[in-house]
């Protein structure tokens, strides 16, 4: 498994642009020019896989190529399957296939423009995602993480292949870029490979902006859309943290998720779906950089004030510190499991060193589950206690009937 990483700053209108380069960027190089050719050279390599992501992770706008190949010590002498899968893929990052004015061509560039239109509009397809986005969209209105990691309908009309090749070339000027290998290989001669198949000279680059921090209180705002083809109302709590990964509070606050909704023993599912009956699921999730928590639950919408309070108030006993030695117990056994479950899967334990380094932790998955080992019952109870509701967000169904009014 070979990964690499590129780091800029999340920002409305150039988003698009960051999102759509690596999707035209397989089409080809200067080596391999087309779509089919790379596909084809990858078969030729043993069947070699080649993946292109788009993450946004806090306010950061990163892009992913990664690549897996069979071991070069499992194949005949002279195979070489890490230096031609690493040649093909540095390839398209520095010297993608261009027109003879040196933009990026502009066949591909239609193409992908289309299929992120239609990956844009299409969210609405998936209402509990777009339930959460649409949530992030208005907890954090004029911060920079409330761009969508695909960026905005409205940016894709001017996209053209100059503007994707000057973006290209500013991010490998520009942008950090971490080099991941993981698997049966010698260490000192994949260093030398990457070195020189990734020549790129740079002096000291740009910071980055890093995430902004959370912005003063302000007073909890109920936001309610309506949706034609929608059979359950999705409800979404937004809250902002007093802790992000690398601060001092971090591992509190993710043990606190986990009692709260990461798991199927948590509070949300066991007193508000099992319990209450009042959800159809129940989860909570932490973004771990901009420092977020998201209640869902998939509710009728006529039990949405009902829903809304049961949930608050699960946050409010953890913060009065109605945390049971199970449930303590449960969510360190859930984490301790989903931690060293990584180590069966090379790409997932790369993503997790990555995102750690970004913190500025040097972790390993034992690493993770000794942390949260040491967190006792009253830090739990003060990463509850730091929690601010910010925003309510409900998307219903068109034509629902109002909700019963909360007691």
């Amino acid at each position: 498994m070979v990964k690499l990483f590129l780091r800029t700053d999340l920002a409305p209108h150039v988003a698009t642009e960051v999102a759509a380069l690596p999707f035209v960027l397989r089409h080809g190089s200067r080596d391999v020019p087309s779509l089919r050719a790379v596909s084809r050279t990858l078969e030729a390599l043993f069947g070699a896989a080649l993946g292109i992501d788009v993450l946004k992770l806090g306010e950061h706008h990163v892009l992913t190529f990664s690549l897996e190949v069979l071991g070069d010590r499992f194949l005949p002498a002279g195979a070489e399957v890490l230096r031609r899968g690493l040649e093909l893929a540095t390839g398209l990052l520095l010297d993608p296939a261009r027109d003879e004015r040196g933009h990026l061509r502009a066949e591909p560039v239609a193409q992908e423009k289309e299929k992120m239109r239609r990956l844009i509009e299409g969210l609405i397809n998936d209402k509990g995602a777009y339930a959460i986005e649409r949530c992030i969209q208005e907890l954090c209105a004029g911060e920079p993480f409330s761009v969508f990691e695909y960026g905005a309908l409205a940016d894709l009309e001017g996209l053209d292949g100059a503007a994707l090749e000057a973006r290209r070339a500013r991010l490998v000027a520009e942008a950090p870029i971490d080099v991941y290998l993981a698997g049966a290989f010698d260490p000192d001669q994949a260093e030398a490979l990457i070195r020189a198949l990734l020549p790129v000279e740079r002096g000291e680059l740009p910071p980055l902006r890093g995430t902004t921090p959370h912005p003063p209180a302000r007073e909890v705002r109920e936001v309610h859309e309506a949706v034609a083809g929608l059979n359950q109302g999705k409800l979404v709590l937004g809250y902002r943290t007093a802790s992000r990964l690398g601060e001092p509070g971090y591992w509190p606050l993710l043990l606190m998720n986990g009692v709260l909704g990461g798991f199927a023993h948590s509070k949300l599912f066991t007193n508000v779906r099992e319990k209450a009956g009042l959800c159809y699921d129940a989860s909570s999730s932490l973004e771990r950089f901009k420092g977020l928590l998201f209640v869902y639950a998939g509710i009728d919408p006529k039990d949405f004030a009902r829903t809304r309070d049961l949930c608050q108030a699960q946050v409010e006993a953890i913060a009065q510190g109605e945390v049971s030695d199970d449930e303590l117990g449960h969510t360190r056994l859930a984490f301790r499991e989903a931690y060293r479950a990584l180590l069966d899967s090379p790409q997932r334990l790369v993503n997790l060193d990555f995102m750690f380094g970004l913190g500025g932790l040097g972790f390993s998955p034992d690493d993770a589950v000794a942390a949260l080992d040491a967190v006792t019952r009253e830090q739990v109870q003060a990463a509850a206690a730091g929690l601010r509701l910010d925003t309510v967000y409900f998307l219903a169904p068109q034509g629902a009937p109002p909700e019963e009014p909360s007691e």
